[in-house]
This record gives structure tokens, C-alpha cells and sequence, in this order.
């Protein structure tokens, strides 16, 4: 199954990665295509750069900088910070996975159960903050959500998320980028009462177009099980801040996913020992 990877720098030259954010990805490409088939890098220029100075653009199947071209969308990045994943997404042949940077998967995944569906990570409830209703959302250029929306639907993690039907994709990220584009939230919305923007666009809408579409909405697992010891996957996400915070468990984390890598590729461990050119090099030395 083809997978993609994305990362969106807005081309900011001073744009860096922690130890512990590269090796997570490393770990998230190289047990990809190990289980599961080919995986991609979605980028833009200075992403490119910051990987192949790093030394390991060559753990992806292919790398493509199409996001230089988000620039010219419209689209304000500081809110809409994810929307750099359905850009890529919809340049993408069916089916395919859509796979967050701080995701692993562990196994081998038989996707030919979900055709031409969808499958998430897991659901969300729509008891959290960050899912209020429809009342709660500002726009310019006369748009408006549409009446038929069912705001009772739990909304669609997409840190992990496969979708089989280019028309689906199509339908879903048309009107995710005119939301973006016409996003126009009040100047008492700011900070992290932005955030309903971005998750509304590309994980609420996700359930309501499945719905619309008539296109079912699978889950691989759900948020208890997520974080209760089951083994198929690992989604690093909140513990991030964790690690920014405290060097000596970055420290740690780091040491271990070297040590992970070494265990399950070797022959990558060795590469990385020569050819990383940033303090990650230390890790497998």
C-alpha cells in the first residue's frame, strides 16, 4: 500500500527538527515499508534541504517539494497549520495511506477489507472544546457551511488514515480548502481558540463528507486502546511536549529509537552512523 509522509517548513530558513522528531520519522518510513509497501515524502524546498542535510532523504521511496506551491493558496498557515496533509493528499493515486510524521505502524495491515472506504485511526467525541457548533465559525466571501451537515458525527483522527476513492478524496478536499480560504474567525478568536478551524476542516468534516457520500467510515482502533498497551501502533503526539521539556528524556528516547533501529535495520543504522551530519549521527555511533 503506497503511504505518504508530509512535512511543511513554509520555507522558514531556520526551520529545524528535534533528535527525538527525526528519529520518530525515520522509525515511522523505515517500518512502513518494511510491512506495508512504498512510503513518500511531501515537502517544499527547505524541507529538503534540512532532510538531505541531515542525511536520510533516502528513506523514502520518492520526495516531492509540490508544497512550494501552498504559498500561492491563500490559506492562513498559522491557523490551518495541517493543511499542508490534504494538499498532498489530493495529488495522491487511490487508495492510499495518509501517515502523521509521529506515527508508527508496527504490522502488516490487510487493507483490501476497506475498498473503496475509509479508515481512521479512531473516532473523537464531540464533548471536547475544540468541536464546538456551527455557530462558532466566521467567513468572508459569502461562504457558508452547507444546512445538511450532521453535527452529531464523532469526527476522524487522521493521524493515521486510509482512503480508497479519488472521488471521495476529491469531494472531501474541495471544500476543506474553500473553508480554509474563506476562514475569517474574530479578533477575540486567538491562540488555541483557533484550533476548532483546523479540526473541524480535516477531521469533523471527514465523518459529515463520508456521510454525504455515502462512503463508510472505518476504525483501526479507538483512543483507549490507542494509549492501553496494544502493540500495532505507536502515535508519540502529546508526549512531544514532554520531551521538549525534558532534555534527559529526550535523551533517552532518542537512545532508544537509535537502539530500535539498529535491531530492526541494521543496514540503515549503519548508514546513519556515516552519513547523518546533525547530532542524531551520535546515536548510532
Amino acid at each position: 500500500m503506497r503511504a505518504f509522509h508530509t512535512l511543511r517548513t513554509k520555507n522558514n530558513l531556520d526551520f529545524k527538527l528535534a533528535d527525538f522528531e527525526i528519529l520518530t520519522l525515520i522509525i515511522s518510513a523505515l517500518e512502513w515499508k518494511k510491512h506495508n509497501g512504498e512510503i513518500f515524502l511531501y515537502t517544499d524546498s527547505v524541507g529538503r534541504k534540512f532532510l538531505k542535510d541531515v542525511g536520510i532523504l533516502e528513506i523514502w521511496d520518492g520526495v516531492e517539494t509540490s508544497l512550494d506551491e501552498m504559498q500561492e493558496l491563500g490559506i492562513d498557515e498559522k491557523i490551518f497549520w495541517a493543511g499542508a496533509k490534504l494538499f498532498a493528499l489530493r495529488q495522491q493515486n487511490f487508495p492510499c495511506v495518509m501517515i502523521d510524521l509521529d506515527f508508527i505502524v508496527w504490522r502488516k495491515i490487510d487493507f483490501a477489507q476497506f475498498k473503496s472506504d475509509v479508515a481512521v485511526i479512531h473516532r473523537e467525541s464531540t464533548d471536547i472544546p475544540c468541536y464546538p457548533d456551527k455557530n462558532y465559525f466566521r467567513f468572508k466571501n459569502n461562504f457558508s457551511l452547507p444546512q445538511n451537515l450532521n453535527w452529531t458525527l464523532e469526527p476522524c483522527n487522521t493521524a493515521f488514515a486510509y482512503f480508497g476513492d479519488k472521488n471521495f478524496v476529491k469531494a472531501y478536499c474541495e471544500f476543506a480548502f474553500e473553508f480554509m480560504k474563506s476562514a475569517a474567525p474574530t479578533e477575540n478568536q486567538t491562540g488555541w481558540d483557533l484550533l476548532p478551524y483546523m479540526v473541524f476542516v480535516e477531521q469533523r468534516w471527514l465523518a459529515m463528507c463520508a456521510e454525504n457520500c455515502g462512503v463508510k467510515v472505518h476504525s483501526f482502533s479507538n483512543i483507549f486502546e490507542l494509549f492501553g498497551g496494544q502493540k500495532f501502533f505507536t502515535h508519540i503526539w502529546g508526549h512531544k511536549q514532554i520531551l521538549r521539556e525534558n532534555p534527559a528524556d529526550a535523551e533517552k528516547f532518542c537512545r532508544d529509537c537509535a537502539e530500535r533501529i539498529k535491531h530492526d535495520f541494521p543496514d540503515w543504522a549503519e548508514k546513519f552512523s556515516v552519513h547523518c551530519k546533525n547530532s542524531v549521527q551520535k546515536f548510532f555511533q
